[in-house]
């Protein structure tokens, strides 16, 4: 037995918590996730921690359940014999109508500890993001940034970017089967850079009330894509503006090498988009630069009352990406002296708060609260559009109060939240 002084220990602790804070890994060409391990919780709900060992030399993955919503549930962490099992690869039961997902924490570790890890670079490919005439798969990645591209110049998938989460999402309802390796169409890839954890959405929308279980696959290998196609620009804000029957949109871009033009589209009902618009960009490719838009699209003529725009991002080789939508809505007499309007009501997943002209291009505080009162769920704006879309999927069914306040002026709102 060797007996340390208290001197000793002390400095020996001082050092243990010095290389806690320091420890840093380089890039590495593949990530393991297989054999896992219930390290807390009971392995299927919230709270639950997975331990996979060993995913690169010295280093264990915690991957925990943060959140089921919209009625998600976790069948399997990590399925075998399909798809790559290397992979990260759980099977989810979605939820009913609308949109449901299960969160994911993934942490990286030294091996058999909590101390976390920091590699230099990460790269994760969701793979077969398939569907049907009524399920399209989701994924959506959390690095606080990174880089995506699509896996294939002709994708059956849409990427989009927004506060630094890209979401890629199925819109052709092709199947396929199990989880397909070879199906590019339906990949895409995320990479970012000094990574101790990231988070990841897997789950699907729904056009009608049944449900099946999915195989998910996400595959942290950093392998060549020979028909990969770099989203071609970096969208970092988009807004919608009502200003005497005109839609302002306003939009913010980095990033414009080999970048070509904007295709602004238009909608009614949010799913059948038509041209609007085509701008032409910059032609500046320092990536540093922000590049700042402006569109106004004349409402004079207009006979619907809710309008839908997003944006078509497309590169000098005819590569393209889409935004977010967003969209305006058109006030009712009868609706033109309240301060805010909130749709729809009953509301499912995403509750529209429409706030008054004047409060537009301002710093507004968006606030949800529960029948006794406490605060669930709050988004401050610092230039807030016309029309706010608040994600209220994971509450409970039940009456809530909107109140919207500009600094100076405060409004509420009842809504119903249905299951």
């Amino acid at each position: 037995m060797i007996y340390l002084y208290p001197v000793e220990k002390l400095r020996i602790s001082i050092l243990m918590i010095f290389a806690s804070l320091l420890v840093s890994l380089p890039a590495f060409s593949q990530l393991v996730f297989k054999n896992p391990a219930i390290a807390s919780g009971d392995g299927k709900n919230t709270g639950t921690i997975y331990r996979f060992p060993q995913i690169t030399s010295g280093v264990d993955a915690l991957v925990s359940i943060d959140s089921l919503v919209g009625g998600a549930t976790l069948d399997e962490i990590d399925q075998k014999g399909v798809g790559y099992e290397e992979a990260f690869q759980p099977k989810i039961k979605s939820g009913g109508k609308g949109v449901s997902y299960i969160l994911f924490t993934v942490k990286f570790v030294l091996q058999n500890t909590t101390t976390p890890v920091t590699i230099g670079s990460v790269t994760a490919t969701n793979l077969d993001l398939d569907g049907n005439t009524s399920l399209k798969e989701r994924c959506e990645f959390d690095m606080n940034g990174g880089k995506a591209v699509y896996v294939s110049n002709t994708p059956e998938i849409t990427v989009t970017l927004n506060n630094g989460h890209f979401l890629g999402q199925n819109v052709s309802g092709k199947e396929y089967t199990d989880i397909d390796t070879s199906a590019q169409s339906v990949m895409f890839k995320v990479t970012g850079n000094n990574i101790h954890e990231f988070k990841v959405r897997l789950g699907a929308i729904l056009s009608n009330n049944s449900s099946s279980s999915r195989q998910y696959s996400v595959y942290m290998k950093d392998f060549v894509l020979t028909n990969a196609a770099t989203l071609p620009v970096t969208l970092t804000a988009f807004q919608a503006f009502l200003k005497d029957k005109n839609t302002v949109l306003s939009w913010s871009t980095t990033s414009h090498t080999n970048f070509s033009h904007f295709v602004v589209e238009k909608s009614t009902n949010g799913k059948d988009f038509s041209e609007a618009a085509v701008l032409f960009a910059d032609a500046n490719s320092d990536n540093s630069y922000t590049f700042n838009y402006l569109y106004k699209d004349n409402l004079q003529n207009n006979t619907s009352s809710v309008i839908y725009y997003r944006l078509k991002m497309v590169d000098i080789d005819s590569k393209y990406s889409y935004s977010e939508i967003r969209m305006v809505r058109l006030a009712s007499v009868n609706e033109s002296k309240i301060k805010i309007t909130t749709f729809p009501n009953p509301v499912t997943n995403e509750v529209r708060v429409s706030i008054p002209t004047e409060w537009q291009e301002k710093q507004v505080l968006y606030e949800v609260y529960n029948s006794n009162g406490t605060l669930v769920q709050r988004v401050n704006n610092t230039r807030a559009a016309q029309v706010q879309q608040i994600n209220v999927s994971s509450l409970n069914a039940g009456t809530y109060i909107v109140k919207v306040s500009n600094g100076s002026e405060t409004s509420t709102s009842k809504i119903i939240k249905a299951n």
